[in-house]
């Protein structure tokens, strides 16, 4: 489902997942000396940032102590894919869909339905960026900016975290997402496998005997 750090009970209800939680769990399988190798099976359209650079970097340290795997028979696009990325391997079914490394963050401008309907917002703020956003108010051209920065910095560390550990041309990387054969062609993933036991089987003939 969706990643976010700490859903609330009603986020959790429509299928959310807790970053946090997840994390917690790479790490202790990575101290873990019963486990051998960690397999992630991905199935999600990505999330919010908050909480996923720790979780990527939870998975990017599980990789020095042991083996790690991605799969995915579903979706595994922008921050889950920020955080499969750091796997040492991914596979992905031929009908999943793979990638979307870019970051997005809309804004609604609700300015003109509002004056339509008779109200008119005032907000009182110190700060020039402090209330962008507020429901009713249209955006400055410094706000706009501003949230552009962010943006264009969250995707250059998204970026970097995916070449830091897989060679994928600057045109896959513009927040497209792609058919599981496509994506093995940009370098997204390592390999093609139909099923989640497929790939436990190849994890237990390589590492576990």
């Amino acid at each position: 489902g969706v990643m976010l750090r700490r859903p609330d009970p009603v986020a959790r209800f429509f299928g959310a997942t807790d970053t946090e939680t997840i994390r917690e769990a790479v790490d202790l399988a990575a101290g873990d000396r019963s486990v051998g190798a960690i397999l992630l099976d991905i199935d999600s359209p990505g999330g919010s940032i908050n909480g996923t650079p720790e979780l990527a970097a939870a998975v990017r340290n599980a990789v020095a102590r042991k083996p790690v795997y991605a799969f995915s028979a579903g979706m595994m696009c922008s921050a889950a894919y920020w955080v499969g990325s750091q796997a040492d391997v991914l596979y992905a079914a031929p009908s999943a869909r793979v990638g979307s490394i870019g970051v997005l963050l809309p804004v609604v401008d609700r300015s003109e339905a509002f004056a339509k309907a008779g109200v008119k917002v005032e907000v009182f703020a110190a700060g020039k960026f402090k209330g962008a956003g507020v429901p009713g108010t249209a955006l400055t051209d410094d706000q706009r900016a501003w949230l552009q920065q962010g943006v264009e910095e969250t995707w250059a560390q998204f970026k970097d975290a995916v070449r830091s550990r897989r060679q994928v041309a600057d045109g896959a990387m513009e927040g497209q997402h792609f058919a599981a054969g496509f994506a093995f062609r940009h370098g997204l993933v390592s390999g093609l496998a139909d099923t989640r036991a497929e790939v436990e089987r190849r994890i237990r003939f390589r590492h576990l005997g």
